[in-house]
């Protein structure tokens, strides 16, 4: 009798044994998989858009509506647009997501938000090409951007595509700017007042990195908007008198002007340039003096053509 309820205790301690090991093993791997969260371009990958909520799903991944109510207060309501290589069918380009946010409002102290610093990620080499960028931009702003022959707003409007947000202000954009002729001499003097502003901003990015010991991508990422400004105004001024949507819209294509710089050395740092910006090369591979020495050829041959 006593070995049969030694026996029948035993069963019973070895089940509870089991069951907790087996109850250890299932909470170990849901801990785990909760610590392996997905990356939003895995969330946006997996977005069902024959879900009738898709746009509200892809809001949330992004986190949009939380970041306008925490940072952007003033404003109201705002456009989700998706524009670049992942709304291009069949596009060949590395998987990643682009994204502008057209803020709608009227900001108290009259200040409207022109641009942030883009990327949620510290960094863009090729480890996070697959990451997502993020602009906020006020609507109206942007749309006086656009109207006064910027390449990259224009570019955003012919090609992107609305998320989320009213229809009848994404339309209003293309409507405004579908047909609108661009004069050169305006466009040039815009792109010079551009210029400016990009130097100053490359020179305060360089004295931060150099005195205070602030990231140089950042002086990188300056010095690349200045660059290309300087080659996109030479474009320009080979155009013709009177310029049209798709000659501005060429000028965002930034790969175009490897063929513009003559020498092999200067192309190539360009290039790396260019590449690492777009999180196809590693930041190593162009460093603050290649940054220097492009800005040096170009300007010399952008001085030689005022």
């Amino acid at each position: 009798m006593f070995e049969q309820i030694k026996v029948f205790f035993m069963k019973i301690w070895n089940e509870l044994i089991i069951t907790i090991i087996i109850g250890f093993f299932i909470r170990s791997l849901k801990k785990s998989k909760e610590l392996v969260k997905p990356t939003i371009n895995e969330l946006l990958n997996n977005t069902d858009y024959n879900s009738k909520n898709w746009k509200e799903e892809i809001d949330k991944v992004l986190e949009i509506k939380t970041t306008v109510e925490r940072h952007f207060p003033e404003y109201k309501d705002y456009l989700l647009i998706q524009y670049g290589s992942s709304v291009i069918p069949d596009n060949k380009l590395p998987s990643d997501y682009d994204f502008i946010v057209l803020l709608l409002g009227y900001p108290i102290e009259g200040n409207r938000y022109m641009h942030n610093k883009g990327t949620i990620s510290d960094e863009s080499n090729e480890t996070n090409k697959d990451q997502v960028d993020i602009v906020f931009r006020d609507y109206l702003s942007f749309l006086f951007a656009a109207s006064a022959g910027m390449p990259y707003e224009n570019s955003v409007i012919y090609n992107g595509k609305l998320v989320k947000g009213h229809q009848g202000y994404f339309q209003w954009l293309k409507n405004i700017t579908k047909n609108i002729l661009f004069d050169k001499d305006f466009l040039i003097r815009r792109f010079k007042e551009k210029i400016i502003a990009e130097k100053q901003e490359f020179h305060k990015c360089l004295k931060e990195c150099e005195e205070f010991g602030h990231d140089e991508y950042y002086v990188i990422r300056a010095g690349y908007y200045y660059i290309t400004s300087i080659l996109q105004l030479r474009r320009i001024q080979n155009f013709e008198k009177v310029i049209t949507q798709n000659q501005v819209i060429e000028l965002s294509k930034v790969r175009s002007f490897y063929e513009d710089i003559l020498d092999d050395n200067i192309r190539n740092k360009y290039e790396q340039l260019v590449e690492n910006l777009k999180r196809n090369n590693t930041l190593d591979l162009i460093s603050i003096d290649d940054i220097k020495e492009v800005l040096l050829y170009i300007g010399e041959e952008y001085d030689k053509n005022k």
